[in-house]
Formats: C-alpha cells, structure tokens, sequence
C-alpha cells in the first residue's frame, strides 16, 4: 500500500494523530517527523527531525552531583528525577557530546537541571 492510499498516513498528514509515539520522558518528544521524496516514485522516506541540544542557561539549576567511583549517569538521574530514563537530561546540561565522559573523571561536578523553559532556581 503506498503513503498515498494509506489511511494512517492521510490522519497523519490532516494532523488528526500525533506524529510521534515518543513517551513524555523522551528527548524526543515533540520533534516532527518529516519525509524526503526521492522523486523516482519510491515511496517517502521518513526521519526524524535534528534535535539540537538546548542552551545550558535555558535549564534552571536544581544542584550538582560530585562523580564517585561506580557512578553512572542512569543511577544519577534516577536518584536526582527518580527516573533512570532521563540520563540524557543530565548530558544536555552539560553540553556533553559523549555520556560517557560524564563519570570518567571522579569528582567531577555535574549540573542536575530542570528542563529548558522550566521556571526555578538561578544558577548561581
């Protein structure tokens, strides 16, 4: 069935149903969905839209986490928003490009913040 005789795709396309079925918790949320068309008359090729990390001034700071050995950023973010899932918003504010590299370094001191455009504390 092509993109244009399938009914999802046309509830999608009127806006009808959400674009993504990403859960609230997912850095992904509410990023669109967009479709290149080849033009050879291949059916549209989906992807997801870049997801540029937001500024870390936009997050209000909770506090920070000083790395101990055996840290890992699933076990931080569990104990700072009591979930494990949401390790990415550790790495976001702290403009890190490789997660790993938060716990590699002991005593390393880790911004835990709310998400960005979440009025509360100054950083400070």
């Amino acid at each position: 069935m092509t993109a244009v005789n399938d009914p999802l795709q046309a509830l999608l396309a009127a806006g009808l149903l959400p674009t993504t079925s990403y859960p609230p918790g997912s850095r992904y949320l509410g990023t669109p969905i967009l479709s290149y068309q080849s033009g050879d008359g291949r059916d549209p090729v989906r992807y997801l839209r870049r997801r540029l990390v937001p500024a870390p001034e936009s997050m209000a700071l909770l506090g920070y986490h000083s790395v101990v050995a055996g840290d890992r950023l699933d076990l931080i973010s569990h104990a700072a928003f009591s979930d494990a899932q949401l390790w990415w918003r550790i790495a976001d504010a702290n403009t890190c490009v490789d997660p790993a590299e938060l716990t590699e370094k002991i005593g390393r001191r880790l911004r835990i913040t709310l998400p960005p455009g979440t009025p509360g504390a100054a950083d400070g």
